[in-house]
């Protein structure tokens, strides 16, 4: 199945709008799975005794899974500039802000009260209270709940795309969006590697993440061809893919050894494996939409309610590790990991499939 760029005409025929890429919320469902299986595993991963094949198979299940976050940047390029490059004006900043600011900002805030709270009240040495000081401290840089800092990051990201598809209107930057993207990264690498004082936050700022972006920005403004490419290429994409990812797996495991390891090794891994991943997913999804509709429609329909699922797994797994947790080497161990993990997939699908029927639902769950 391809998708082609059908325009809807009208008047002079200036382009209007674009099929929507089906195969993206395969790999949206694909993404957040992955994010499960990593807050799921993240106890394990820890509180095993390393080197046993228990650790081993958690730690393995854990660090393939580490894509999403970079991949779910780079789908975030791809889909804007797929969106709004050919057809982009500055008259149009004022709507895409409004809109960044009713489906982004709003179910952040709101979710971040939350689990201000929340967590308050899972902590039986914490009093509930609530300071709209120390709230507003923790907005900035998402530090109300562990996962929110993709919010942070996301946000930075539309703050800046107005600008960056305005400067990608430039015929030479707009076709190598992904070098310029890979070259600041590597600029700001490097500089962190010699500057005498970290930068704060260095892993929640755009920059730490920018080649990602690009590189999604400069496959939506040709996505056509890119797609054609994957078609002819699929098959070493997907080595690639396997061998970056066991690479990425067994460094990080001889780490965990004392083996010592160059910074650039990980942050090359770091982002490599995650675009490779990315590229072969949308492969998959395209091809699993006519080959496997039902893997393709359970996915998708995963991939539609991430946004939701994202936001509110966590409360469940909170509860579940406080409440429901067995000890290592207790018999109902790994039946207790597992039943956590199937508890923040379902339950959270079920219900934000289920309320975002209801009418202002966006509020909690954007759109």
């Amino acid at each position: 199945m391809y998708v082609r760029f059908h325009y809807i005409q009208k008047g002079r025929g200036f382009p209007l709008s674009k099929p929507k890429l089906l195969e993206l919320d395969i790999v949206r469902g694909i993404a957040i799975l992955a994010v499960l299986l990593i807050h799921g595993t993240s106890t394990p991963r820890v509180e095993l005794p390393l080197g046993t094949q228990s650790h081993t198979m958690y730690f393995a299940i854990n660090n393939l899974s580490y894509f999403p976050v970079q991949a779910f940047v780079l789908l975030s390029g791809l889909v804007l500039f797929y969106s709004y490059y050919d057809k982009w004006s500055i008259r149009k900043i004022p709507g895409f802000y409004r809109k960044r600011l009713q489906y982004i900002l709003i179910p952040y805030v709101l979710w971040s009260c939350f689990y201000y709270l929340y967590d308050q009240w899972l902590n039986p040495d914490v009093s509930v209270h609530f300071s709209l000081k120390e709230f507003a401290d923790l907005l900035p840089w998402a530090e109300a709940g562990y996962h929110l800092y993709f919010m942070s990051l996301i946000m930075q990201f539309y703050a800046l795309f107005p600008l960056l598809v305005t400067l990608a209107q430039w015929r030479p930057l707009g076709r190598y969006l992904w070098l310029f993207g890979i070259l600041v990264q590597i600029g700001y690498f490097v500089y962190g590697q010699y500057a005498d004082t970290p930068v704060p936050h260095s892993d929640r700022l755009f920059v730490s993440y920018f080649a990602l972006f690009c590189i999604g920005g400069s496959i939506g403004m040709n996505y056509e061809r890119i797609v054609e490419w994957l078609n002819r290429n699929i098959w070493w994409v997907t080595a690639a893919t396997a061998a970056v990812g066991f690479t990425f797996l067994l460094l990080s495991l001889l780490a965990q050894f004392g083996m010592r390891f160059d910074s650039w090794q990980f942050e090359l891994l770091f982002n490599g494996y995650p675009t490779l991943v990315s590229l072969s997913l949308i492969w998959i999804g395209r091809h699993w939409l006519t080959s496997a509709p039902r893997w393709a429609a359970a996915l998708s329909s995963l991939g539609a309610v991430s946004f939701g699922v994202y936001f509110i797994h966590p409360a469940f797994l909170g509860f579940y590790s406080l409440h429901a947790a067995v000890p290592p080497g207790q018999a109902w161990y790994h039946l207790s990991v597992w039943g956590g993990i199937a508890l923040i997939l379902f339950v959270p699908w079920v219900l934000v499939s289920m309320l975002k029927r209801v009418k202002g639902s966006w509020l909690l769950f954007g759109k």
